[in-house]
């Protein structure tokens, strides 16, 4: 039985890596809340960190850990941005 592979999205105050579906594209997913200005540019971060070989000298990260051995379809990080006293007040684009 396969795995059912669905759209990932990412919860308010998170950033999301998630090996998913989307209009029947299969692969890495980097999700932002949408409606949080500024943090899509921490998910460009991530994919960098992920996909870019400058940062690695033997490849990217997703490359050697597939090279390893690791099923990276079971790939899922995640982290919540901390709470600040605002009480979640949205920022102005």
């Amino acid at each position: 039985m396969s795995k059912r592979l669905r759209t990932p999205k990412a919860k308010d105050n998170e950033l999301l890596v998630k090996f998913g579906k989307s209009e029947g594209e299969i692969d890495l997913y980097y999700c932002h809340p949408e409606n949080e200005c500024g943090m899509k540019n921490d998910a460009k971060l991530l994919v960098h960190a992920f996909e870019n070989t400058d940062i690695l000298k033997f490849g990217n990260l997703r490359q050697i850990l597939v090279d390893r051995g690791y099923d990276i379809t079971t790939l899922k990080f995640s982290i919540m941005k901390k709470q600040t006293g605002l009480d979640n007040k949205p920022e102005t684009c």
